[in-house]
C-alpha cells in the first residue's frame, strides 16, 4: 500500500509539474483567437470589460497557493494521524507519524512566514514609492 501511495503521489506531482511548465507556451499560440475570445466574452457578459490591476491578480494567485498549502497541510496531518492511530504499538511507525506531522507544521510555518514577510516588504515598498499610507499634509489656513 505504501508503494502504491508513493507512485500515485509521484505521478500526480509529475503531471502537475509538466502541465504547469507548458502553460506559458500555450498562451503564445492564441494568435487570431484573441479577437474571437473577446467577441464571445462581450456577447456573454456585455460590453463591460474589467481590467484588474496587477496587485489584485497577484493577490489572487497568492491566495490560491495559500489555499493549496492549506489543503496539503490538512492532507499531511490526516495521513500522519492515520499512521499514528494504526501504529498498534510499532514505535517506528509512531516516530514516522510524528516526524510527518512535525514536517507539516514546519512547512506551514515557513509558508505563512514567507507570506507575512512578502506582504510587509511589498507594503513598505509601495509606501516608500507611492506615498500610500502616509498622513496627508496639513492644509494651510488662508487669511480672511
Amino acid at each position: 500500500m505504501r508503494a502504491s501511495f508513493r507512485s500515485i503521489a509521484a505521478g500526480a506531482g509529475l503531471a502537475l509539474a509538466l502541465s504547469t511548465a507548458a502553460l506559458p507556451a500555450f498562451a503564445q499560440g492564441l494568435g487570431g483567437a484573441q479577437g474571437e475570445l473577446e467577441k464571445a466574452g462581450k456577447k456573454a457578459f456585455g460590453e463591460q470589460v474589467v481590467n484588474r490591476p496587477l496587485e489584485v491578480v497577484a493577490g489572487q494567485i497568492i491566495n490560491a497557493f495559500l489555499s493549496l498549502f492549506g489543503v496539503l497541510f490538512l492532507a499531511l496531518m490526516v495521513y500522519g494521524g492515520y499512521l499514528w492511530m494504526n501504529a498498534r504499538g510499532n514505535e517506528q511507525q509512531v516516530e514516522k507519524a510524528k516526524s510527518l506531522i512535525t514536517a507539516a507544521v514546519i512547512g506551514l510555518v515557513i509558508a505563512l512566514a514567507g507570506y507575512i514577510i512578502t506582504r510587509f516588504v511589498v507594503s513598505g515598498i509601495l509606501t516608500a514609492t507611492t506615498g500610500a499610507g502616509e498622513a496627508p499634509a496639513p492644509a494651510e489656513e488662508s487669511a480672511p
